[in-house]
């Protein structure tokens, strides 16, 4: 009997050594360990890329810097107020407006910044120039030097503005060209960039392409120009 009783005393023991180990364990633990902790909040943050062409424009052949030059006429002034309207009106509040340094983008962006309550920012990597094209005809005029610059400008323009924020939805506006919207739209699309050249595209029309957290790409509208009269609406 005295076997017995001594052996439930032991017992008794090593469970309360056990209980009293385990809530210094707890004790001991920190707040921010992961054990005590429930899984991390996903982050739903959405970057969204609105991507403008600039207004019509009549083409100076005279003229060798478009930095200087190639302006918009007056139609392209009135296009590019109404697309600054059509974002102006949306429930969202826009981070950047940055256009390319050629003067009918830096105009576009100056008309749209007025009613947007913005000022807009000079970007070179968004200048019109011509990518690599599967277009024969494209390529015939181009020199090869040009257009190994322009591919890696497109690099450069993705990395810098399609990247993900997943923290927050964000909202940037680049005013630019055809051809650059029309490579990056394949390029969003998941398909060879290179057949830009197939795509047509609208004066002042709005593409919209939208990074999401884990960083895939979904373009969601294409040259839009519902924010133009029929009479003010001038495709490539």
């Amino acid at each position: 009997m005295n076997g017995v009783r001594a052996a439930n005393r032991t017992a008794f023991l090593l469970g309360c050594a056990l209980l009293l180990g385990m809530a210094a364990s707890a004790r001991a633990q920190p707040p921010g360990d992961p054990a005590r902790t429930s899984a991390p909040r996903a982050r739903t943050g959405v970057h969204y890329v609105y991507l403008v062409r600039h207004g019509v424009y009549d083409p100076d052949p005279s003229v060798t810097n478009d930095s200087l030059g190639n302006g918009l006429n007056a139609l392209g002034h009135e296009q590019a107020k109404l697309i600054g309207a059509r974002l102006a009106a949306l429930p969202v509040r826009f981070h950047r407006l940055v256009s390319s340094g050629l003067l009918r983008a830096v105009q576009t962006a100056d008309d749209m910044a007025v009613p947007m309550h913005m000022k807009p920012t000079r970007d070179a990597a968004l200048n019109e120039c011509t990518p690599t094209s599967t277009d024969a005809r494209v390529m015939a005029g181009e020199k090869p030097e040009d257009v190994a610059l322009c591919d890696s400008m497109r690099v450069v323009q993705w990395q810098r503005y399609f990247a993900p924020t997943p923290d927050q939805d964000t909202h940037d506006v680049l005013v630019c060209h055809g051809n650059i919207i029309r490579w990056t739209f394949l390029r969003a699309l998941g398909v060879d960039p290179k057949a830009w050249a197939n795509l047509h595209i609208g004066h002042a029309s709005l593409t919209i392409i939208a990074i999401r957290p884990d960083g895939s790409v979904r373009p969601t509208m294409y040259s839009d120009v519902g924010h133009l009269p029929e009479s003010k609406q001038t495709p490539k």
